[in-house]
C-alpha cells in the first residue's frame, strides 16, 4: 500500500504536464483530440483526490476505492500516446513513446515499494507502449524493433521496482528497528530513573535515623562518646552527599534538573563557601585566598544553591589533590552584550596538575582518572560532570585548564542578570530551644524506623507525639483529635501525602493546621506540589536535628 502523501504530491506535477503539453500543440487541427484528453484527465485526477481524502481516514476500507482511481487515472493519461502515434508524424510517435516513459518513471517512483500501487499505476501504461503501435497502424518495419525496446524497457522497470521494493523495505525495518531500539533506551533510562528514586527513598531512611540519632548522642554527651558521635554524623553527611549526587546525576540525565533564578548576595554565598572550607584547607596546610571579591554586585538573579553546590565541588577537589602550596579563587565581572553581568569565577590550585589525556576525560562521570586516584581518594568520580551538566543549565560553562605538575585551574563562567533586595522576613516570636507548650504532632510516615526516629526527635523538644502509618490512619486520627501540626511523608503507598493534605485541607478539625512535608524530593516543582496540596513547609530527608527545629519553630511560633 502506497502512501497517500506520495500520490498527493504527485497531483502539481501532473496537471503542469497536461498543461505545457497541451500549451505545446496549440489549436492544430490534427491535435484536437489533447482537449478531450486534458478534461478525461482533470476529471480522473479529481477522482483520485477524492479517492485519497477517504482513503486516509480509513486506508483498510477503502483501499480497493482508491487503487481503482489510480488504474482511472493512468488509463485517463496514458491514452494520449494513441492519437499521438496515428498523426503519422515522427514527432507524434516519439512523443507518445517519451510520454508513455515518463508516466511509467512517475509511476516507478510513487509507488514506494507497494506492489498493489505499483500495478494499478504502471500495468495501463506499459499496456499502451505495446498496442499503441499496433493500433496505429502496424504495417512500419520499425514497430518489431520498438517492441523488442518496450520489452526490455518493461524488464528494467520490473527490475529497478524490485531493487527499489528491497531498498524501501530494508530502510523502513531499520527505521523500525531504530525505534524500538529508542524506545527501549526511554524505557531503560525511565527504568534507571524510578530504581535510583525508590532506592534513594530507601536510603534516605535509614540515614535519616542516623544523622538524627548522632545529633542526640552528641548533645547528651560529653568528651569521647561526643566525639564519636561527632564521626557518625560525619559519616551520614558524606553518605548523603554521596547519594545526593548519584540522584542529580540521574536527574539531568533523565531531562529533569531544573535551576531556579531568585535574588541572592553573590559575596556573601561566596565566602561563607570559603569560610566553612578555610577550616580543612588550614588543617592540611593550604592557604586558601579569594580575589575580585569587591567588584561584585551586591545582589544578582540565579540559583544560589546550584552555584554553592558547584564551588564546593571546586573547593573540595582542589583541596583534596593538592598536597602543598595554595588555593586561589578569583573572580572577575564583566558586562554582557545581552545585559547583566558575566561571572567568571576561577580555582586555581599548586597540585600535580592534569596531563592531556586527563584533561579529555575529567567531565566523565564515574571517572576518577584512574584506579590509584580512586583508592588514594576516594569518591564516585560525579562532582565535577554535575558541576559542569549544573553550569551549564544556569546557563553558563565549566573548564579545566592544566599542565603536568603545574597545578590545575577550573573556570566557572556565569550570566548573572542585576538583581534586587529582597524583602526582610519579619521576625518570629519563638525561643531558641524548645517550646512554650507540649505542643502536639501528627507524624505520617510509612516507614517504621521514619516514624520512631521523629517521636524521639520530637519528644526530645518537649512535644506530644501521634503516630500514623498512612494516609487513611492519619485522616482517621485527624478526624478526632486536633494537632497543633502535621509532619506528613509525601511519598506513601495507597494515599500519598499530597492527596492526604488536600483531604485534611477539605474539612474537619484539623482543616488549618500546619502540614509540613517531610520529603527527599525538594526541587522547585516538587516543593510547588506540596505547596499546591496544602502544605506550609518543609524538611529533606535525610533531616538534620537542628533543621527540623528550625522548621517546626517557623509553623509553630511559640506554642
Amino acid at each position: 500500500m502506497r502512501p497517500a502523501k506520495a500520490l498527493r504530491q504527485q497531483i502539481p506535477l501532473r496537471l503542469f504536464v497536461i498543461a505545457v503539453i497541451c500549451a505545446a500543440v496549440g489549436l492544430q487541427v490534427q491535435f484536437a483530440f489533447m482537449l478531450p484528453w486534458a478534461l478525461a484527465c482533470l476529471a480522473a485526477q479529481i477522482l483520485q483526490a477524492l479517492a485519497l481524502r477517504v482513503f486516509e481516514r480509513d486506508p483498510v476500507r477503502w483501499i480497493l476505492v482508491c487503487l481503482a482511481a489510480d488504474f482511472l487515472l493512468a488509463v485517463a493519461f496514458g491514452w494520449a500516446a494513441v492519437p499521438l502515434w496515428r498523426t503519422g508524424l515522427p514527432s507524434g510517435a516519439a512523443g507518445a513513446a517519451l510520454l508513455l516513459a515518463g508516466s511509467i518513471l512517475t509511476a516507478l517512483m510513487g509507488a514506494k515499494g507497494s506492489r498493489l500501487g505499483f500495478a494499478a499505476t504502471v500495468t495501463p501504461h506499459l499496456a499502451y507502449l505495446f498496442l499503441t503501435p499496433l493500433l496505429a497502424g502496424g504495417a512500419d518495419p520499425g514497430v518489431r524493433a520498438f517492441l523488442a525496446g518496450g520489452g526490455l524497457m518493461a524488464l528494467v522497470t520490473a527490475l529497478v521496482f524490485g531493487w527499489s521494493r528491497h531498498t524501501l523495505v530494508a530502510e523502513r525495518e531499520a527505521r523500525a528497528a531504530a525505534e524500538i531500539r529508542r524506545e527501549q533506551a526511554v524505557a531503560a533510562d525511565a527504568a534507571k530513573s524510578a530504581f535510583v528514586a525508590m532506592v534513594s527513598h530507601e536510603l534516605r531512611t535509614p540515614l535519616s535515623a542516623i544523622l538524627a540519632g548522632a545529633g542526640e548522642i552528641a548533645r547528651a554527651s560529653r568528651g569521647q562518646s561526643r566525639a564519636k558521635a561527632g564521626l557518625i554524623a560525619d559519616a551520614g553527611v558524606m553518605m548523603r552527599a554521596l547519594l545526593n549526587d548519584l540522584l542529580d546525576l540521574s536527574k539531568i540525565e533523565a531531562g529533569r534538573m531544573t535551576v531556579e533564578s531568585i535574588d541572592f548576595a553573590p559575596r556573601i554565598l561566596i565566602c561563607d563557601t570559603l569560610r566553612f572550607w578555610r577550616a580543612e584547607a588550614r588543617a592540611k596546610g593550604l592557604a586558601l585566598r579569594f580575589t575580585g571579591g569587591h567588584r561584585l554586585p551586591r545582589w544578582i538573579k540565579g540559583d544560589p544553591v546550584r552555584l554553592r553546590q558547584v564551588l564546593n565541588n571546586l573547593l573540595s577537589n582542589a583541596i583534596k589533590f593538592t598536597p602543598d602550596g595554595r588555593i586561589c579563587v578569583e573572580l572577575e565581572v564583566a558586562p554582557r552584550a545581552e545585559g547583566g553581568l558575566l561571572l567568571t569565577l576561577s580555582v586555581t590550585d599548586t597540585g600535580p596538575g592534569l596531563g592531556p589525556e586527563q584533561l579529555q576525560r575529567l567531565f566523565t562521570a564515574y571517572d576518577q582518572l584512574g584506579a590509584d586516584t580512586a583508592r588514594t581518594f576516594g569518591g564516585t568520580g560525579l562532582g565535577l560532570a554535575i558541576s559542569r551538566d549544573l553550569a551549564r543549565l544556569m546557563g553558563g560553562d565549566l573548564a579545566a585548564e592544566s599542565a603536568q605538575g603545574r597545578g590545575a585551574r577550573f573556570i566557572l563562567t556565569l550570566p548573572a542578570p542585576v538583581g534586587e533586595e529582597p524583602p526582610a522576613p519579619e521576625p518570629l516570636d519563638a525561643p531558641a530551644d524548645g517550646f512554650t507548650d507540649a505542643a502536639a504532632v501528627l507524624v505520617v510516615d510509612d516507614h517504621e524506623i521514619n516514624r520512631r526516629t521523629l517521636a524521639q526527635v520530637l519528644e526530645a523538644f518537649g512535644l506530644k507525639v501521634t503516630l500514623a502509618a498512612d494516609g487513611e490512619t492519619a485522616l482517621g486520627l485527624a478526624a478526632a483529635t486536633r494537632f497543633d501540626v502535621v509532619l506528613m511523608d509525601v511519598n506513601m503507598p495507597g494515599l500519598d501525602g499530597l492527596d492526604t493534605t488536600r483531604r485534611l485541607r477539605a474539612d474537619g478539625l484539623n482543616r488549618a493546621t500546619p502540614v509540613v512535608a517531610v520529603t527527599g524530593a525538594v526541587s522547585q516543582a516538587e516543593v510547588a506540589a506540596c505547596r499546591a496540596a496544602g502544605m506550609q513547609d518543609f524538611v529533606e530527608k535525610p533531616f538534620e536535628v537542628a533543621a527540623l527545629h528550625a522548621v517546626l519553630v517557623r509553623v509553630l511560633g511559640g506554642a
